[in-house]
């Protein structure tokens, strides 16, 4: 019931800030509050047969207050402000003044304290209401106007009494101090208040010229990084073209030279070792292209992310790997998969790297084994590739995951040390981690940090796949 009364009430005020819609709902409160004071006071008034004049007065504050609300109702405060005020203090006026000019008894000069009362109660509602000074200074000198008119009517009344109409005056001056004391620490406050405020709002332009200044800024920035990220992309789709084009001609020329010396018959050991030398060179200087190619190109790829079923990835990326997977004898485990939310060429990527990798760096001594698994956590899965390879000392855990940075020569493992770094760029797209844990001659484990794909399709959790 009172949530129904609030939001009807309240309505024009839903889109407004948290601290006007408080402030709204505390002046709806004082003009509730007015409206049954003043209708108690009525009906008393009415049984108590004080007169004409009372029931006026209290019939013009109902009016007033009734009036405030119906403003109130359509968002205009200042107005319902006004109206409950200036419909109050004319109650007040009425029921003082008006009825103590037919009034003879002396007990009327301690009223002038009464009036006082209502009128310092009025004050704290302008209060409520307003917050400009102006409107305090003008009520201020009304109800001292009242306060006024009020102690002429009595001293006129009871001046011909001994000493009362010097009580008058001393009362008047009292009560009138009274309302001046109110008003000027009233006005002190509210000169406060606007200067915080004013302070405040500088402070505010300010930031938000910083802001601004800001935003251009970080646009700019990211003008110039997108551009930049273009141009790298185009040099390096123009480099990896030109630089391969000469190495497949080099490479074919190098063909040729050994078939036309094994037709003549000057075949030669130590010519064909430096012409293998030749194209091992160029093999490598290719796949050395392309990765660079690869990691440049993960800088600017758009992110269209979808559901990706890693189980279908593996099966790919088992498919391209099959002849090396062949040849080492590798056994691979798939434990369990959970749907990610990624982009699947580079997922396949990813676990391309990871699975050739486990492959490549091999021990001797034992056969491949490496098992893919995942665990989820919240809104994440928790993926890993174990193998049981030669294992990575723990002072290079981070050295790995840079450009470039082999630990091994190329006459004992190939590659081009781009490999992890791709691995590291495509899981950071991802919004990711990635990091290794690992033990020199026991193998290594690359965990890595994938969004997790609310989907309705259930987790998969294969038949163990070896060979």
């Amino acid at each position: 019931m009172i949530q129904a009364f609030n939001n009807y009430f309240l309505s024009g005020f839903k889109h407004a800030s948290y601290f006007e819609r408080r402030k709204a709902s505390y002046l709806l409160y004082i003009l509730l509050a007015a409206l049954t004071f003043i209708g108690i006071t009525t009906v008393g008034q009415v049984f108590g047969q004080m007169g004409p004049f009372y029931l006026a007065a209290n019939l013009i504050g109902l009016t007033g207050v009734s009036l405030s609300i119906a403003f109130f109702k359509h968002k205009k405060i200042n107005a319902a402000g006004h109206v409950m005020v200036c419909s109050a203090m004319f109650m007040v006026a009425v029921e003082t003044i008006v009825v103590d000019l037919f009034n003879t008894d002396p007990s009327i000069r301690y009223r002038l304290y009464i009036n006082f009362s209502s009128l310092l109660g009025i004050f704290f509602i302008i209060l409520s209401f307003f917050r400009e000074k102006k409107y305090v200074f003008r009520y201020a000198a009304a109800f001292e106007l009242i306060l006024f008119a009020h102690a002429f009517v009595i001293y006129h009344q009871i001046n011909q009494v001994p000493n009362m109409g010097v009580y008058v005056i001393e009362h008047f001056i009292t009560v009138s101090s009274g309302m001046f004391i109110v008003a000027a620490i009233a006005t002190w406050l509210l000169s406060h208040m606007e200067a915080l405020f004013q302070q405040n709002m500088e402070f505010a332009e300010r930031f938000k010229a910083q802001n601004e200044q800001l935003e251009k800024m970080v646009a700019e920035r990211t003008n110039d990084l997108q551009s930049s990220n273009q141009n790298l992309s185009e040099f390096a789709y123009i480099v990896s073209h030109d630089l391969k084009e000469p190495l497949r001609t080099i490479s074919g020329f190098v063909t040729l030279i050994k078939k036309e010396l094994d037709r003549q018959g000057l075949k030669d050991e130590e010519i064909e070792e430096y012409m293998n030398f030749i194209n091992s060179g160029t093999k490598h200087m290719e796949r050395l292209i392309s990765d660079i190619l690869t990691y440049s190109k993960l800088n600017v790829a758009e992110k269209n992310f979808e559901p990706v079923d890693l189980n279908e990835v593996i099966g790919l990326v088992k498919k391209r790997l099959a002849q090396s997977i062949y040849e080492s004898e590798a056994e691979l485990y798939v434990a369990n998969t959970l749907p990610v939310q990624g982009e699947k060429v580079m997922l396949g990527q990813l676990f391309e790297n990871l699975i050739s990798n486990a492959i490549k760096y091999r021990g001797t001594d034992r056969n491949v084994k490496i098992t893919i698994g995942c665990t989820r956590e919240l809104n994440t899965i928790r993926y890993f590739v174990k193998d049981n390879g030669i294992g990575i000392s723990e002072k290079y855990y981070e050295t790995i995951f840079k450009a470039f940075r082999r630990l091994h020569s190329k006459v004992e493992y190939e590659g081009t040390g781009v490999g992890l770094a791709i691995c590291k760029k495509i899981v950071e797209r991802h919004r990711g981690d990635i990091w290794v844990e690992s033990k020199e001659g026991e193998g290594s484990t690359f965990w890595f940090i994938l969004p997790y794909a609310q989907t309705d399709v259930p987790a998969i959790q294969p038949e163990v796949h070896a060979n």
